[in-house]
């Protein structure tokens, strides 16, 4: 899981995307993989960090066999910082 990063203008990779990958693998990738089959009562299971599987959707999704879905990691990982600002969202603007 890693973003496409322009070279800067001295030649040398610009790394102020590593906390954002950081964030994504470790909180939303984790959260998401914990999350999602329980939210959708196992419909949904969330990609291995390590598969290579091909052939998700423009959604990052992909059917399965037995008609559940597969998440990819990165979508995963988006949707697990998505939960984690709704969290914060609600506990901060709870009277």
């Amino acid at each position: 899981m890693s973003l496409i990063i322009p070279f800067c203008g001295h030649g040398t990779l610009h790394r102020s995307y590593d906390l954002i990958d950081v964030l994504l693998e470790l909180f939303g990738y984790t959260t998401a993989r914990l999350v999602l089959p329980i939210i959708t009562l196992g419909k949904v299971r969330v990609q291995s960090i390590t598969s290579a599987e091909r052939g998700f959707n423009w959604l990052g999704f992909k059917r399965v066999e037995d008609g559940s879905l597969i998440c990819h990691a990165d979508m995963a990982g988006f949707i697990g910082v998505m939960l984690w600002l709704l969290v914060a969202l609600l506990f901060f603007v709870s009277p």
